[in-house]
């Protein structure tokens, strides 16, 4: 056989392929491509914040939360030491990864499985008031991290998803996500929610444990423990006191010196409205 048979073939079988592939350019097809080693790249996958038949039984979530038991860890394998700001910040996680006190870190008196806590109606079980003072720094802070977080739904001043009608006028209030609910997210204004309430819902425990574990173990409401520390969480219920008190304060209330620069920027008495609440 003459040994220049093969190289022949192998060149006309080339020469094929090539004016098969020049045939090909330019060509659209709305097929998807042939792929020869597929390997991982189409699977099954969910949406965030959606349900899940598979998890139907246990939350219906299709976002799951870290096993019981799981132990977060720093990317830095050692404690830091200097002055530098992010040194102190890891130092400040390290302690709060090791520090155990279930009245700051799930507002409660006692140790309690975070995933069974809302079945408690019992009052008792969240603790009054915010552990430890609050300043200006705080609050700050409580309405940075509110606006972020909370007023999507709840709205900036927390009045929740209403509407009200204003000379005739219907207004709708809220958050733009919140007003999507078939049912409005609640308003911080409601009595039940006030540091006065008999309700576990007028605890600052109670609203802590909100922001950082949700509603009814995720299925109302969404936890934000993912994203708040636990100083972040009981700077936002500061904040949330604030809201109230500034919904039920009066002029009379403002020092003296910031009522006559009211009473400059309304053009008016400055002890008008005094009997009158913030909404005056």
């Amino acid at each position: 056989m003459d040994m220049k048979t093969p190289t022949k073939l192998g060149v006309l079988s080339l020469a094929l392929l090539a004016g098969t592939l020049t045939g090909c350019r330019g060509d659209r097809s709305d097929k998807p491509p042939r792929e020869l080693l597929p390997g991982m790249d189409d699977q099954p996958r969910v949406n965030p914040q959606t349900s899940s038949e598979f998890f139907a039984e246990v939350d219906g979530r299709s976002m799951r939360k870290p096993v019981v038991g799981t132990v977060g860890f720093s990317r830095q394998p050692v404690v830091p030491e200097g002055d530098e700001p992010w040194m102190e910040t890891a130092r400040q996680d390290r302690r709060d990864l090791l520090e155990v006190d279930p009245r700051r870190y799930l507002g409660l008196v006692r140790e309690e499985d975070p995933a069974e806590v809302w079945r408690f109606q019992t009052p008792a079980l969240w603790i009054e008031r915010i552990p430890g003072s609050v300043d200006r720094a705080m609050l700050e802070r409580g309405q940075s991290r509110f606006n972020i977080y909370c007023s999507a739904c709840h709205g900036f001043s927390g009045e929740g998803g209403e509407i009200k009608l204003v000379d005739g006028v219907e207004i709708e209030t809220g958050g733009m996500v919140g007003r999507r609910f078939n049912t409005p997210p609640p308003s911080f204004h409601d009595p039940k929610y006030l540091p006065e309430s008999d309700e576990r819902t007028g605890r600052d425990g109670y609203l802590f444990y909100t922001a950082m574990y949700g509603v009814e173990h995720g299925a109302k409401m969404p936890g934000y423990a993912h994203a708040l520390s636990a100083d972040d969480g009981w700077a936002i219920v500061a904040y949330i006191r604030a809201l109230q008190e500034s919904r039920r304060g009066t002029l009379a209330d403002v020092p003296e010196e910031q009522r006559r620069i009211l009473d400059r920027q309304r053009g008016g008495n400055a002890n008008a409205g005094t009997e009158r609440g913030g909404d005056s």
